[in-house]
């Protein structure tokens, strides 16, 4: 993954008693992947960042030309700074890849 891939977040599961599930899918671009605290950096492209729980588990999928990547994890921030919308996204189980070539075969 590199700056500027697409990717989309969904909530995946609610963490908090009171919490409301939210079957939304947010927009984000990439900024940058922190391997070593297992961190991604997005930039919010559509929706408010108060749309975005900090009490629950999304889905994220991150699109490039050749694959897309998969991973679940928590927001740990949001805030408004010079590149945007930003959030802070800690990955919890790791990443895997669907490759988008042999997703699209045929079976015959």
């Amino acid at each position: 993954m590199k700056k500027g891939d697409y990717a989309e977040l969904k909530m995946k599961k609610v963490l908090h008693v009171s919490g409301v599930m939210d079957g939304s899918v947010h927009a984000c671009h990439v900024l940058r992947y922190d391997e070593n605290r297992e961190c991604l950096y997005f930039s919010l492209q559509s929706g408010e960042l108060s749309d975005l729980s900090l009490d629950a588990i999304y889905e994220c999928k991150i699109r490039s030309s050749e694959a897309q990547t998969n991973c679940s994890g928590r927001i740990k921030e949001r805030y408004c700074g010079a590149e945007g919308k930003t959030i802070k996204f800690q990955i919890e189980n790791g990443f895997y890849k669907i490759n988008l070539k042999s997703v699209d075969k045929q079976i015959v």
